[in-house]
């Protein structure tokens, strides 16, 4: 089965329109106008990930509201729309009412620039043959559903009904934006604890739903309701929800009476009656009509499982990593987005892929918060030295100042606490206690768990002897690790692991088969990183078999995680094994009809065991 095409990520620019007339003073508004019914038709594309109308939120320009961000000029590669990650911006060229050719302009990110023409009847098909042109150019399918049959009339007349008002809106938008900058400044700076998103994502959010964050004082509450019931039942939808992005008023009965399946509205209404309960047959309604949309994924993601009486089948565990991993694909620059998405990527046994998708989330965002985030995840992948490396690298940048006449602030804290955590993980309990005793001084009672926990370090016996076998194998002293161990239950997978490499590591390999027998196999700790040691040190000691069934185990079970390096250092050992041994393995599984797991088995032999390409067993389940 071929691998499923990734979404074609585009964002809108506002049109370059000419208006002759006596209209063209509202030539602004019609090309809002324009670009909204662009993004809520492309939106609905199986095919494209639309950069929606509430990530560029509208601002005052000039007496008129524009798109933030959304404007010409703009490139693929600039700093907005850089870090989203578009692969093209798409703006429209036409001119009304005047009849001609629309064009359609499309920039990518290598900065290449194309341009598709259309003619039509009206307004309405030209569109719709323009962007179907641009589809198939793109190996895309044809859109959905069709635009409205409109012409330039109907355009015009539309925008005549809301121009004057969204006019008067923008301008007194301006005022009261220098209203609140003027009270902002007269109040102060904002504290380290206020906002510290990036641009971006502040922009994107700041709008995320009809009435999450309107501009204080701009206009009654009605005035959006009156304006929709003067207009005609052409082009209705678009210019509604430009009403409700300009004015911030929740107009989504109107817009589903004008078109019952737009799914932002639905949208809406799901997010409405959340207080009642997640009517999740709804959500799914709105991702099948936007597939490529990402703010429903986010939400898909976020639901509670275990909530009684939800109406509507709640999500699966499976529905919860799809949805994330589409979500991070199709706003692969929002750090929201991208830490949700390596939460559940995480808790689905997929860390590694967490672990990446939050890189991401620190290179874009660098909050403390996404890093916080990271080093936590880190924790999960049994690799000490990584997870200290990265918390160390974290501290650096918000970590707590050695100057005394600067404040910390908790967020600082929590990083450093992070520090000694990896720190005692490492085997370095001296330094760790040092560190988080520091930290706490003065603040026992604000911080009762990590007082608890460093109590513990100083007092129990176990991690003592835990962090100096630890800390001897790192050092390159097995005898250290052999003996530490010697003194406390081993119930962690990378102890199992680092007492079995130091067994090889003393020539004691006859006791490997034991060892994992009893602490790993008899305890049941059976991590990635426990089996990748076994299946090393029993190769190592000659058990020959069990060494290369641990290792399929792990490829197989674990075809997630970055362990690519380790599994060839464990093929190196395969390559002294005796082909009969492997042989027997690899007919037993092609005996059952096992075929897929044998051509994964017969890969391996084939790539690090001599002779093999003769062996009639591996050529057969090679195919």
């Amino acid at each position: 089965m071929p691998a499923l095409r990734k979404p074609h990520r585009v964002a809108f620019l506002v049109p370059a329109l000419a208006v002759d007339g006596p209209d063209a003073p509202y030539a602004s508004e019609a090309g809002l106008v324009l670009w909204v019914a662009c993004i809520e038709a492309c939106q609905r594309h199986p095919g494209l990930a639309v950069y929606d109308a509430e990530s560029t939120p509208l601002v005052s320009q000039d007496g008129h509201f524009a798109p933030h961000h959304a404007r010409p000029g703009a490139t693929p590669a600039d700093s907005f729309y850089g870090p989203t990650r578009r692969d093209e911006l798409v703006w429209l060229e036409l001119a009304l009412p005047r009849g001609g050719p629309v064009r359609l302009h499309a920039l990518a990110r290598d900065g290449k620039h194309e341009t598709f023409d259309a003619l039509g009847r009206n307004a309405g098909e030209q569109l719709h043959q323009v962007l179907d042109r641009w589809l198939t150019a793109r190996g895309l399918g044809p859109l959905p559903r069709r635009f409205e049959a409109a012409d330039a009339g109907d355009v015009l007349a539309a925008v005549r009904v809301v121009a004057p008002a969204l006019s008067e809106q923008a301008r007194a938008y301006v005022q009261l934006e220098d209203l609140a900058w003027t009270m902002t400044a007269d109040g102060g700076a904002p504290s380290r604890s206020a906002d510290t998103r990036g641009d971006a994502e502040r922009d994107a959010e700041s709008t995320a739903s009809p009435g999450a964050a309107p501009p204080p004082l701009l206009a009654r509450r009605t005035l959006a309701r009156t304006l929709a019931g003067r207009l005609t039942a052409t082009i209705k939808a678009p210019v509604l929800r430009l009403l409700e992005l300009a004015l911030h008023e929740d107009l989504g009965d109107l817009i589903l009476a004008a078109d019952p399946d737009q799914p932002q509205a639905l949208f809406h209404a799901f997010c409405a009656g959340a207080a009642r309960g997640r009517d999740y047959g709804l959500l799914r309604r709105v991702i099948a009509g936007a597939p490529c949309w990402a703010r429903p994924y986010a939400e898909l993601v976020d639901a509670d499982r275990s909530a009684p009486g939800v109406p509507g089948a709640a999500p699966t565990e499976l529905e919860t990593v799809a949805g994330a991993g589409i979500a991070a694909m199709c706003r692969p620059g929002q750090s929201g987005v991208l830490q949700t998405a390596a939460d559940r990527l995480a808790d689905n046994g997929r860390v590694d892929e967490g672990i990446r998708l939050l890189e991401r989330a620190v290179a874009l965002d660098g909050s403390s918060g996404a890093h916080i985030a990271l080093v936590s995840l880190y924790r999960r992948t049994d690799r000490p030295g990584a997870w200290l490396a990265q918390a160390q690298r974290s501290a650096t940048l918000h970590g707590c100042p050695m100057d005394p006449a600067l404040p910390w602030y908790p967020d600082q804290i929590q990083i450093d606490l992070l520090v000694a955590d990896a720190l005692v993980h490492a085997g370095r309990l001296d330094e760790a206690i040092a560190l988080r005793g520091n930290r706490l001084a003065g603040r026992e009672a604000s911080w009762p768990r990590h007082t608890r926990l460093l109590n513990r370090w100083r007092k129990d016996p176990q991690i003592v002897a835990r962090c100096y076998a630890r800390e001897g194998s790192l050092r390159g002293d097995p005898a250290r690790a052999v003996e530490g161990y010697g003194r406390v239950e081993l119930d962690d997978a990378v102890d199992v692991a680092t007492l079995l490499d130091a067994l090889v590591a003393m020539g004691r390999e006859d006791e490997v088969a034991l060892a994992w027998s009893q602490f790993g196999l008899g305890q049941q700790i059976t991590a990635p990183v426990a089996r990748l040691a076994a299946a090393r040190c029993l190769l190592a000691a000659g058990e020959w078999r069990r060494g290369i069934e641990e290792l399929w185990r792990v490829e197989l079970t674990e075809p997630g995680r970055d362990d690519q390096v380790a599994l060839a250092r464990a093929g190196l050992l395969v390559a002294c094994a005796p082909l009969g041994v492997l042989e027997t393995a690899l007919g037993e599984r092609v005996a059952i009809g096992a075929n897929t797991l044998a051509r994964r088995m017969a890969r391996d032999i084939a790539d690090f065991v001599p002779g093999a390409a003769k062996s009639s067993i591996v050529l057969r389940a090679l195919g």
